[in-house]
C-alpha cells in the first residue's frame, strides 16, 4: 500500500446565501409578535430605525443633546472595526427552514376560537406545589418526609403513582413497607384519588372519601375488566346484581374522576392575536393584516443627517453607512414579508369561499403548490408563510397550514372532495348518530356513498382514529356505562 500527498482541483455546484438573504427568509417564517419582537431587538441595536406605533421618545431624547462629542462616543462604543466578519463558508446554508424550523407561535390544536377574554384565566396551583403544601400538613417525621417528596416527584399529572414502589424503597434506601405507609397518608390528601397506583384504587379511594362505599359496588369495582370488555352478564352474575343495581352503580362510577391530578393541569391555549382578519363585505371576502401587533418602523433621516454631519473618522463613517443600510433594508423586507402574508391569505380566501360561508364541510382541496401559482412564488415561500401563522374567520381562528388538504377523487368524476371535509362529515355523522346504536364504519361509507362520496372502510376507521373516536363497539359500551340502558 502507497502513501502519498497530493493536490486535486474539483468543481461543485451550491448556493451561497448572503446574510441578508437568510435573514429575509427568517422573516417569512415569523408570525406578528414574532416580527414585533425582532425589531425590538433591532430598535436597541440600530439608532436609525424608529418605530411609529412606539412614539419618537428616543429621538427626542437624543435631540436633547447637543454636545457633539457626546454622539462621538457613543459610536465609539461599538465601531464598525470590532465588527465580527463573516466568512463566505460561515454564511453556506446557516438558516432555519424547512420541516426543522418550528416558530415560537406555533400554535397546535388547542382551542381554534380567538376569544381573549375565554382564554383568560385565575393562575391556579401546580399539582407539585399543592401536594407539597400538604404534605407539611401531614405531621410526618423527617424520614417520612424525604419518602413523601419522593413519591411527590414521581407523580404523575394525572395524580396517579405508576412507578415501582421497590423501585421508590431501593432508591432511598429504606424498607417497601415504610413506603407504602407514607403513600397511604398521601392518599388522605383531598380531591380524592391522588396517589393511587391503579384505576381501581383510584376509584376505590374516591367511593370511601364520599362514603358512597356498598357492597356491590366494592365487588364491581373488584371485577372492573369486565366492565371495560363489556361483559356485563358475568359482572351480574359474580357481583350478584339486576339490571337497576347495575345501573346505579355504573351512575355512581361514571360520577367519580379516573384522573383527578388533571384539575392542576394549567396548560391552555396560548393567548395570541391572529396575523390576518377576514371579513365580509359588500363585495365579498376581504383579507387584511392585522396592523395592531405589526410594528411600523422607518428610517429617522432627520437624526440620520445630524449625525452624518457630527462625524469626522473613518470608521464612525462606516459604522453609519453599515447601520443606514441595514435600516433601509430592514423596513423594506418587512414590508414585502407582509405584502407576501396578505398575497398568501387572499389567494387561501379566494379558493375558499364555501367554507367561509357554509361550514367545515365545504372546504376545498388545495395545496401548497396550487396557492404558490396564484401568488407566482415558490411553494417553500408558501409553507414558510404559513408556517405558525393565525387567520381570524367567522368560522374561528384557525392556523393556514390548516387550509390545505389532499383531494380525494371521486370515483370516475373529474372533481375531487377534500379529505378535512370528508373527515369533518365522518365526525358529524358520529356526533348525531343513535347512541343506543352508533354507525359501524361499514354504514358510515354507505351513507357518505350516498351522498356522492366514495370512500374506503379503513379511511373511515383512520378518520375516527385521528379524531380520537372510538369504534362502534366501544361507543355503544360507553352509553350502557353511562346508565342510560343496560
Amino acid at each position: 500500500m502507497r502513501l502519498e500527498f497530493g493536490l486535486q482541483v474539483a468543481q461543485k455546484q451550491g448556493l451561497a446565501l448572503t446574510a441578508q438573504v437568510q435573514q429575509a427568509i427568517k422573516l417569512l417564517h415569523m408570525t406578528n409578535l414574532e416580527i414585533g419582537e425582532f425589531v425590538s431587538e433591532q430598535l436597541v441595536e440600530n439608532p436609525f430605525i424608529e418605530d411609529a406605533n412606539q412614539g419618537s421618545e428616543r429621538t427626542a431624547n437624543q435631540e436633547s443633546q447637543t454636545d457633539v462629542k457626546n454622539t462621538d462616543a457613543i459610536l465609539k462604543d461599538a465601531p464598525h472595526s470590532e465588527t465580527a466578519e463573516i466568512g463566505k463558508v460561515a454564511n453556506e446554508n446557516q438558516f432555519e427552514t424547512g420541516d426543522n424550523f418550528i416558530p415560537k407561535s406555533t400554535v397546535a390544536k388547542a382551542n381554534p376560537d380567538f376569544d381573549l377574554t375565554s382564554l383568560i384565566e385565575a393562575e391556579q396551583q401546580s399539582l407539585y406545589g399543592y401536594v407539597l403544601a400538604h404534605v407539611e400538613t401531614l405531621n410526618l417525621c423527617p424520614t417520612q418526609k424525604i419518602i413523601a417528596v419522593q413519591l411527590t416527584e414521581h407523580l404523575e399529572p394525572t395524580g396517579w403513582i405508576t412507578d415501582d414502589l421497590h423501585g421508590i424503597a431501593e432508591k432511598l434506601n429504606c424498607p417497601i413497607d415504610a413506603v407504602k405507609t407514607v403513600l397511604s397518608r398521601l392518599q388522605e390528601i383531598e380531591p380524592a384519588g391522588l396517589f393511587a397506583t391503579t384505576l381501581k384504587e383510584c376509584l376505590a379511594l374516591q367511593v370511601e372519601s364520599y362514603g358512597l362505599s356498598t357492597p356491590k359496588l366494592e365487588l364491581v369495582l373488584e371485577n372492573l375488566h369486565l366492565m371495560g370488555s363489556g361483559k356485563f352478564d358475568l359482572l351480574k352474575r359474580r357481583c350478584k346484581c339486576s339490571d337497576n343495581d347495575l345501573r346505579d352503580i355504573f351512575k355512581v362510577i361514571k360520577s367519580l374522576d379516573p384522573k383527578p391530578g388533571l384539575k392542576f393541569d394549567t396548560a391552555a391555549a396560548p393567548i395570541r392575536e391572529p396575523d390576518l382578519t377576514v371579513y365580509e363585505t359588500e363585495n365579498g371576502w376581504e383579507v387584511e393584516l392585522n396592523n395592531s401587533t405589526l410594528p411600523n418602523i422607518y428610517v429617522n433621516k432627520e437624526y440620520t443627517d445630524k449625525i452624518k454631519s457630527s462625524l469626522v473618522g473613518k470608521e464612525e463613517k462606516e459604522f453609519l453607512r453599515e447601520k443606514l443600510s441595514e435600516a433601509k433594508w430592514l423596513t423594506n423586507a418587512i414590508s414585502k414579508r407582509n405584502e407576501t402574508m396578505l398575497k398568501v391569505g387572499s389567494a387561501i380566501i379566494k379558493r375558499q369561499k364555501d367554507f367561509l360561508e357554509k361550514g367545515a364541510a365545504y372546504i376545498q382541496p388545495m395545496v401548497l403548490n396550487d396557492i404558490a401559482e396564484d401568488v407566482g412564488m415558490h411553494e417553500s415561500t408558501i409553507s414558510r408563510v404559513t408556517t405558525g401563522s393565525l387567520m381570524q374567520t367567522p368560522r374561528g381562528t384557525l392556523e393556514l397550514k390548516s387550509f390545505f388538504s389532499v383531494g380525494v377523487k371521486q370515483g370516475n368524476q373529474e372533481e375531487t372532495t377534500a379529505a378535512s371535509s370528508i373527515r369533518y362529515r365522518v365526525k358529524k355523522l358520529i356526533e348525531e348518530e343513535d347512541k343506543g346504536a352508533p354507525l359501524s364504519d361499514d354504514v358510515i361509507v354507505e351513507i357518505l356513498r350516498k351522498n356522492n362520496v366514495e370512500i374506503a372502510r379503513r379511511t373511515v376507521a383512520k378518520y375516527r382514529k385521528m379524531d380520537n373516536i372510538p369504534s362502534s363497539f366501544a361507543r355503544k359500551r360507553r352509553h350502557v356505562i353511562s346508565g342510560m340502558t343496560v
